[in-house]
């Protein structure tokens, strides 16, 4: 029997129903919940009364503490985004337009530190650098120098936080810079035109949608970074807008809805600034690659060769090498104080309890379980969604496929705080979901969306539909196509992107803050917790774990599976 027009076309759109009604669970319900629960009187709790509409929760914000938190975000932001970007963008040019010596270690150094995830990175560095106990200082006032080192600053923040979220710049800028034609380059050289200016005005120019794509995605991290303004400044009574919203809801009495409506400025914020970005971008014109052919060559450092090395050399000291010293420092150390340089070294004041204790202590086995369900959960739905989603985007003609777009990169203007506190009003009526770490898994791929679907969008352009096409004329089915043709060419993609999201999984602190249980606790928050009590000694040893482990996942990846680095 014929099936009727309104059946075949009401077949042809259920998958897009299906995957809208899963992005409307996963992103727009979250964030609509907040956004509700930021204009009520009451929180949205299960069995509490809906609440009468208020603008009082708005009205809060622009009180002394939350006004300075706002000043505090703004400041940090700007501040360390600089800083990244010349961190980032002067490694990938070192790494992509020079002849440098030890091109790979300079590709490492721009690498390297997102391995070290910010809120070790800020742990490391109140090691290193607290004003009377910190290991550099320590040093200083053993060689008879003042100890002028304090992280616990607005300073201290701005330079924690450049240093780790430069690798992002890096990526970005590395890739743009690489497919740059040099002959432009040259045409300057050859009217006279002097190294900086051609780097200004020519280089760093064509690239800028680079940049800009990096400037914004690095200030939009920074701004909504929770574990480094939280860690480093705390001790001094610094605040940013994250910091401030979860002071609003862990002290008591909490503020759930002025939290709520803090979360919402923060959303507006980073969205605007998302959107302003490609409305730049949008007017403006940067193609360098053509039809016609170019050989890449690298500018000749002569006698810079060897400093500009030892400034990639300095960066990996600063941002991977000091940190993981002061974490096995602290861990193996028998007595926390030190009282001088030599003390760090005498072997008599060192022992592995502190080492043991965690690896022996079923709370870390439990939390370190936690993660890896999480992570794998995270890692095979979502990458199984991501899939389907980028598949039905760029592989079928269906209207409204550019709807299913549009709503996977909302989550990039979502701070991930936000979004923890989103799903937190969101399944608190549902007791299946909250509290198991089930919503930690819808959460984190909610979070990733965007990363998600862009590393599976990217392999997916790059296959020829032409493929599939020859397929289905031989008669194979659309899912024997994709399973036997589509899936085993951009295998190492899918495994790359599932490899992303499971590893940004388990360094995920801010979505988990709100939603996480005495059952369900990850690793990142047992480090925070551990933290927050004070003992420091079982914090860097964890933190070692959790680096080495990370390490091992990612050479195990590359070794047995072909797995390259993908922003990893």
């Amino acid at each position: 029997m014929a099936r009727s027009p309104l059946t075949s076309r009401v077949g042809r759109r259920a998958p897009l129903l299906v995957l809208l009604a899963i992005l409307f669970v996963l992103v727009v319900l979250p964030m609509g919940t907040l956004l509700y629960a930021s204009f009520v009187d009451v929180p949205p709790r299960p069995g509490s009364p809906p609440g009468s509409f208020t603008a009082g929760n708005y009205a809060a914000l622009l009180s002394g503490g939350n006004r300075e938190a706002l000043l505090n975000t703004v400041v940090i932001g700007a501040g360390a985004t600089a800083l990244a970007l010349v961190f980032g963008c002067s490694l990938a040019w070192i790494a992509a337009r020079t002849d440098v010596p030890g091109r790979a270690v300079v590709q490492m150094a721009g690498i390297m530190p997102i391995f070290v995830s910010s809120l070790v990175g800020a742990l490391a560095w109140s090691l290193l650098a607290s004003p009377k106990q910190g290991y550099l200082n320590i040093a200083l006032r053993s060689v008879g120098l003042p100890d002028f080192v304090n992280v616990y600053s607005v300073p201290g923040i701005i330079f924690v936080a450049g240093i780790y979220y430069a690798p992002y710049s890096f990526l970005l800028v590395n890739s743009a810079l690489s497919l740059l034609n040099p002959e432009l380059e040259e045409a300057a050289y050859v009217h006279g035109a002097r190294f900086r200016t051609v780097l200004g005005s020519i280089t760093f120019k064509l690239v800028t949608p680079a940049l800009l794509g990096a400037a914004t995605l690095t200030l939009v991290l920074i701004m909504e970074n929770f574990p480094i303004p939280q860690v480093l400044g705390s001790p001094d009574g610094i605040h940013t807008m994250p910091s401030q919203i979860y002071r609003l809801m862990a002290t008591a009495p909490s503020q759930p809805n002025q939290a709520s409506a803090a979360g919402a400025l923060l959303l507006v914020i980073t969205a605007v600034m998302v959107f302003m970005q490609r409305r730049i971008l949008a007017t403006r014109e940067f193609v360098t690659v053509t039809g016609k052919g170019f050989t890449p060559r690298r500018r000749a450092l002569g006698r810079w060769r060897w400093p500009v090395f030892a400034f990639a050399a300095a960066y990996l000291l600063v941002a991977v090498v000091l940190p993981i010293l002061a974490l096995i420092q602290s861990t193996f150390r028998t007595n926390p104080y030190t009282r001088d340089i030599a003390a760090m070294f005498e072997p008599s004041s060192f022992g592995t309890q502190n080492l043991l204790e965690v690896l022996t202590s079923s709370d870390l086995q439990a939390s370190l379980l936690n993660s890896v369900m999480v992570g794998s959960g995270a890692a095979v739905f979502g990458g199984l969604l991501y899939l389907v989603l980028g598949y039905y985007v760029h592989r079928t003609k269906e209207p409204g496929r550019r709807y299913l777009a549009y709503i996977a990169m909302w989550p990039a203007a979502v701070p991930a705080l936000v979004i923890g506190l989103g799903y937190l009003w969101t399944w608190t009526r549902f007791p299946l979901i909250y509290g198991t770490l089930a919503i930690l898994v819808l959460a984190f791929i909610g979070h990733l969306l965007p990363q998600g679907f862009q590393g599976i969008s990217s392999s997916l352009i790059q296959v020829h539909a032409d493929l599939e096409e020859s397929a289905q004329v031989c008669g194979a089915g659309r899912i024997r196509t994709i399973w036997e043709v589509l899936v085993p060419l951009i295998r190492t993609g899918v495994i790359s992107t599932m490899l992303l999201i499971f590893i940004l999984s388990m360094r995920e602190l801010s979505v988990a803050i709100f939603l996480f249980t005495s059952r369900t606790e990850v690793l990142s928050i047992s480090i925070y917790n551990e933290w927050e009590g004070g003992r420091l000694p079982p914090v860097a040893a964890m933190s070692l774990v959790y680096i080495a482990f990370l390490f091992v996942l990612t050479f195990v990846a590359r070794k047995f599976f072909g797995v390259r680095n993908q922003g990893l």
